[in-house]
């Protein structure tokens, strides 16, 4: 099988079969367009034909892109491969005998408690303010607070039903401010039995582009902006609510089951404390060591 025709059908496989997201598919499009846009004139090769050396030429044509960009496109050109040897469209996967860019760890940015009271204050109306508060509280992905609907609502159990990425579905807590603000949302909505939480000015269910504007228009109320643009993203938020679960006595693998990771070692790296942090939480650690 010819490359540029394993790739359509890979992607098809993801949406029907592996039922991935649809963000994770559009990622996994653009990054193995970048390696269709790279093979130019050799994209009809087989995918037999796909050699390491091959590839990394094509990593050293990545050089001006960052390394989690870099690494994030071979993860998806040796997925590819993958599907391709279980397929038997391909002997091998190239890419396993290929050496990555070292994967550098960066400290994420999340936001004080007083930073998310200053967001939440520059929220306009309930909508904005429950929806800010969702994340913040209960560690909503985007796309999971855009996808929920009133029957995923449990206020007396006190639980969201989270239909989250690659179509898995778990429940999460509802938290006391959560609850008071999704009461308030569903009254003013006339009390929906269906359809979704989150709407647009024009009742239709909320769009990503819409969100992204309002934690713009937050972070520019709040003064959480720099020269270079702002200082925390959407996803921020649920790193807060992981960081605030952790400090108020949940433990780590509470903190795993709640976002919805399958690798613990996922969460560990997500938390990402700073030194200062560590600091603060260690001030009451005594050892018994000072002298009679």
């Amino acid at each position: 099988m010819r490359v540029d025709e394993a790739i359509p059908q890979y992607l098809a496989y993801l949406h029907s079969v592996a039922r991935r997201s649809p963000a994770t598919i559009t990622a996994y499009r653009h990054d193995l367009a970048r390696f269709v846009s790279f093979l130019d004139s050799d994209a009809h090769l087989l995918l037999k034909d796909m050699t390491p050396p091959l590839i990394e030429e094509w990593i050293a044509s990545m050089r001006h892109l960052s390394t989690p960009t870099v690494r994030r496109a071979l993860n998806a050109l040796s997925a590819l491969f993958t599907w391709a040897v279980r397929f038997n469209h391909a002997p091998s996967n190239p890419v396993d005998r290929v050496e990555r860019p070292k994967a550098t760890l960066r400290l994420q940015p999340c936001p004080s408690c007083e930073q998310v009271a200053a967001l939440l204050h520059a929220c306009h109306g309930t909508t904005e303010q429950t929806a800010l508060i969702a994340m913040a509280t209960s560690g909503l992905r985007r796309a999971e607070l855009l996808s929920l609907q009133w029957p995923d609502v449990d206020l007396t159990k006190g639980r969201l039903r989270i239909r989250g990425k690659g179509d898995k579905h778990r429940e999460v807590l509802i938290f006391t401010e959560l609850a008071a603000h999704l009461h308030t949302l569903h009254v003013e909505s006339d009390l929906p039995r269906t359809g979704p939480v989150f709407r647009g000015r024009q009742g239709r269910a909320l769009q990503q582009s819409t969100l992204q504007r309002w934690f713009t228009l937050w972070c520019q109320r709040a003064g959480l902006t720099t020269d270079s643009g702002h200082r925390f993203t959407l996803h921020s938020l649920r790193r807060f609510a992981a960081k605030q679960w952790l400090s108020q006595g949940l433990n780590i693998r509470h903190v795993q089951i709640l976002l919805g990771h399958n690798d613990l070692q996922t969460t560990i790296r997500y938390l990402n404390y700073h030194l200062d942090e560590i600091q603060h939480a260690a001030q009451h650690v005594d050892f018994g060591l000072s002298p009679q």
